[in-house]
């Protein structure tokens, strides 16, 4: 039987009456992914979004795919008003979430510098519109880190008001040194595909460019939760791929991690704890982790 989020496509993808079966794969108020199995044997993946993920299939044709990012392909899309189904390719059964062996996150940190030096490199194929679609500045940042001073539940936030006194210094560094890459924004184990050839990242439904490093930031907290791994040993790894020094890589990774905790902390409190009710209580965790990073830039 057809899941009820998917049954409004039937008319627009045909294909949605030809599976035999439907494997719930993941499921959250913002998306729901299967694995469906046709009577052929063949299997795909299956993936509704809603809101701000319905956009994910414009970002693969838009950005993960012309910057030759290791990524699944595309097989069909189609997008109501506020929603969007795909149908991409079964990229792997396992997830680092699933197996979270020290060997598979040192590789997806080689995998996150071999991405981010691929996208690079390619980002002059892209036509300015897209670039300026999905860009996110320096500027667009700060905004973000006033908006949550003046939110009802971060407004007045000690630790953000002394955070908006040294940011923007790191920022204009950022951006003047370091060049635009691709963002993932949710480089985390279980939106990382074990496979035989290596690391293959999925779910890019809110990624952007920018050049900082909060991907590395987030694969390096869960690396040391889950594999007890060092930030050094993943650092390491990182490096294997590129020619960064050290001292720099660091500040990049503390830089990166802000901005992935100011934008992550925005979405939050602008409506996100509506739409995942349980995350309000990751709120004090992310300050606090505010806290640390900024006495590690002063």
């Amino acid at each position: 039987m057809i899941p009820t989020r998917f049954s409004d496509y039937c008319s627009k993808i045909p294909l949605l009456n030809e599976v035999a079966e439907w494997a719930l794969l993941r499921k959250w108020a913002l998306s729901e992914v299967y694995r469906v199995t046709f009577a052929t044997g063949e299997t795909r993946i299956i993936k509704w979004g809603g809101n701000e993920m319905a956009g994910e299939a414009e970002i693969y044709r838009n950005l993960v795919h012309p910057l030759q990012i290791k990524a699944p392909q595309i097989f069909e899309f189609v997008q109501l008003r506020d929603s969007g189904v795909m149908i991409m390719e079964d990229a792997g059964d396992n997830n680092l979430e699933q197996q979270p062996q020290p060997a598979h996150f040192l590789e997806a940190s080689r995998e996150l510098a071999r991405l981010r030096v691929s996208a690079t490199a390619s980002l002059e194929r892209l036509p300015k519109k897209v670039i300026d679609t999905y860009s996110v500045s320096m500027e667009n940042f700060l905004e973000l880190l006033n908006d949550l001073l003046k939110s009802k539940k971060l407004a007045e936030t000690k630790v953000l008001l002394k955070l908006k006194k040294v940011l923007p210094r790191h920022l204009e560094r950022l951006y003047r040194m370091v060049p635009t890459s691709i963002v993932h924004h949710d480089y985390h184990a279980k939106n990382l595909l074990i496979q035989d050839n290596g690391i293959m990242p999925i779910d890019w439904s809110i990624a952007y460019l920018s050049p900082h490093l909060g991907d590395l930031y987030c694969l390096i907290t869960e690396a040391r939760a889950w594999s007890n791994l060092s930030r050094e040993e993943m650092i390491s790894a990182y490096l294997e791929v590129t020619d960064l020094q050290m001292d720099h890589l660091n500040w990049q990774l503390r830089t990166g991690g802000l901005c992935w905790l100011i934008k992550t902390l925005r979405w939050l409190v602008y409506g996100g704890t509506d739409i995942i009710p349980e995350s309000e209580t990751w709120i004090p965790g992310l300050l606090k982790d505010v806290e640390h990073l900024y006495r590690e830039i002063v």
